[in-house]
């Protein structure tokens, strides 16, 4: 079966000790005991199988068994009280804007089976971090859910729900095929294995590729697309209000220098100033201060694929990819009945009640996600 995995660049590994202790809060059980705490059924087990599992036929699985996790990594268990807030977090920005734009009967039929959370990141052995892990696009290792930050649009955005986005959309390629012109776009730069190797910083753009792991075949190829679409703010669909025909408000006449680099066709001024909102929305950077990759907006990325991978190319990446997008958007339509726009503005209206603030900076109602039930 296919694994298919997802990782950012990491600087150092993780081992444990012989001194290393598993916290008392733990999911992992012991082989003797395990099935007889699995039978004793707890709240969250009670609150995962009635809505989640029962209605739509998705295993959320958080307690660690053996036959069940990859063991090709080693992980580590998942604490009981972050298997809440993912549990709520899963509930509230996956599941219910997918049947609340197609139905209950769609998701049960046209997801992934299995969510496996794991406790802490894991890495290979050249020191890439795994976010995610998955089986045939139908089993899906979710890693370092216990460092969720449940209340930090970005972080979710770039450690969960691109992941979930992503390997949704496979189940629906994998039931009945896109249009095989998307291939045909990008069809001399796909790079299989090789695709971490094969770039050079954001060459992957100019080729037509929203990420450099879509390079790896057709179908990641329009998972990962369809996910950064999603997760990326878009000027256009998100309030900018700032296309404009006249160029002198062009960033590339502009003399300050942070107006430049300011996509052609929107004014300056307006669109610096409603990047800026979403920049400073919540939480921008990590604890390293680096900043989400989902902070980043959709006319900005295309604007660097601006520009042909060879002489010889008729089209730019951001040509390309424009390309991908409207062949996705008449697939999804077409085939599964599916506004891509429409999930897309369901799942960022949820935005300010997960941070606790609109994108202006009034505050509304924060989600709790630590409690069950509370959405």
């Amino acid at each position: 079966m296919k694994k298919i995995l997802y990782s950012l660049l990491a600087t150092s590994l993780i081992g444990c000790t012989a001194n290393d202790k598993l916290s008392d809060e733990s999911a992992l059980m012991p082989n003797i005991e395990r099935n007889e705490q699995i039978n004793a059924q707890n709240e969250l087990d009670k609150y995962l199988y009635s809505n989640v599992e029962k209605p739509y036929n998705i295993r959320v699985l958080y307690q660690f068994m053996e036959e069940e996790v990859e063991r090709t990594y080693t992980f580590s268990p998942v604490r009981y009280e972050k298997a809440i807030e993912f549990a709520n977090i899963f509930k509230y920005l996956f599941i219910e804007p997918y049947v609340k734009l197609t139905s209950q009967k769609f998701l049960n039929e046209h997801s992934f089976r299995t969510l496996i959370l794991i406790g802490d990141p894991a890495f290979n052995p050249n020191g890439s971090k795994l976010v995610g892990l998955a089986v045939a696009g139908v089993k899906i290792h979710l890693t370092e859910i216990n460092n969720t930050e449940p209340n930090n649009i970005y972080w979710l955005n770039d450690n969960i729900l691109v992941t979930l986005y992503h390997e949704n959309a496979h189940t629906w390629h994998q039931s009945i095929r896109f249009d095989p012109e998307y291939e045909r776009i990008s069809a001399n730069d796909y790079k299989g294995g090789n695709w971490t190797t094969s770039w050079q910083g954001e060459d992957y753009l100019k080729a037509g590729f929203i990420t450099g792991y879509s390079s790896f075949n057709k179908d990641e190829d329009f998972v990962e697309l369809l996910a950064r679409y999603i997760v990326f703010f878009n000027a256009d669909l998100d309030g900018c209000n700032c296309a404009t025909t006249d160029q002198s408000k062009w960033a590339k006449n502009s003399t300050n220098p942070d107006l430049q680099g300011i996509p052609d066709g929107y004014d300056a001024v307006t669109y610096y100033n409603w990047r800026n909102k979403r920049w400073n929305y919540g939480y921008l950077y990590d604890s390293q201060y680096r900043n989400y990759d989902s902070a980043q907006v959709w006319q900005d990325v295309l604007a660097r694929a601006d520009e042909k991978i060879r002489d010889t190319e008729q089209y730019t990446g951001k040509e390309k990819i424009e390309q991908k997008i409207a062949i996705m958007k008449n697939y999804l339509s077409t085939t599964w009945h599916i506004d891509l726009d429409a999930l897309r503005a369901e799942i960022r209206s949820r935005y300010p009640y997960v941070v606790g603030k609109d994108f202006d900076g009034n505050e509304v109602t924060k989600k709790d996600f630590t409690k069950l039930n509370d959405n």
